[in-house]
């Protein structure tokens, strides 16, 4: 298929490639596009005319990292107008659920899949991301074979909005699970316990968790955690515009310390 790639970063780079790898025709845009070498390397044409990217694109991919940066390009950028009749934009970005359901109003030729995903680079190049996916379920079967390319989990949630609703939440728990982390190695360092070896030990029990082996990897938890906090930051402060007084329980308490 015919795909353009918005925003080539830590995670759309590795999943843009792998679309070209399973045999997709890949473009690329990027403001920078000099820093992309590797990218243009492994045959994809990196540019920075954005509306060019998507012209005759049969799926078009976002991977910014904000919601105000989709707008910018999607919106205010002319992305969305400029795409073909009949094509698929597909929000790997987190947004919220309703930026998302207002994209998809804005054109009804053109098919919305809110799709956020869980995992890292090293994930999205060996293919075996989890993508949590709301809009049309045909829209879904036809762009199959690209997501699949870098995807092992696709699950369609519902109607758009669905894929980001579970997304931030997916997030909400993850930021929730490093926060007890993070606490609980302070109190292995405390006790003058060794680290590396509690946190093998910790992660094979009923303790274990994608956090506490990410916190883990290096041996430093407060700098991995400081690295990451923007991230959760602004996933976090998705979520808690996304529940709108709803009550988060454990949840809210947990996540306090990356509410902005």
């Amino acid at each position: 298929m015919r795909v353009g790639w918005i925003g080539l970063g830590a995670m759309g780079r590795p999943m843009a490639l792998a679309a070209a790898r399973a045999g997709h025709i890949v473009r690329g845009y990027a403001r920078r596009p000099a820093e992309l070498a590797d990218v243009e390397d492994a045959g994809i044409p990196v540019t920075d005319h954005l509306l060019g990217t998507a012209a005759d694109a049969e799926v078009t991919c976002v991977t910014l990292f904000s919601e105000a940066q989709v707008r910018e390009v999607v919106i205010d950028g002319g992305l969305l107008a400029a795409l073909p009749a009949g094509s698929i934009l597909v929000l790997h970005s987190t947004v919220s659920p309703d930026f998302a359901q207002d994209v998809a109003r804005m054109r009804d030729d053109v098919a919305v899949l809110d799709a956020g995903f869980s995992g890292g680079p090293a994930e999205a190049a060996s293919g075996h991301l989890t993508l949590m996916v709301g809009g049309d379920a045909q829209a879904l079967e036809r762009s199959r074979p690209v997501l699949a390319s870098y995807c092992d989990h696709i699950a369609h949630l519902g109607p758009v909005g669905a894929g980001m609703t579970l997304k931030v939440i997916n997030n909400l728990m993850f930021a929730a699970n490093i926060a007890i982390a993070r606490d609980a190695l302070r109190l292995v360092d405390r006790k003058g316990l060794e680290l590396g070896a509690a946190v093998e030990t910790l992660g094979r029990g009923s303790a274990g968790s994608t956090a506490l082996r990410l916190l883990g990897r290096g041996g430093q938890p407060e700098a991995t955690l400081d690295a990451i906090r923007h991230y959760l930051e602004k996933d976090v402060a998705i979520a808690r515009d996304g529940a709108r007084g709803m009550p988060l329980g454990v949840l809210d308490a947990a996540t306090l310390e990356f509410a902005k």
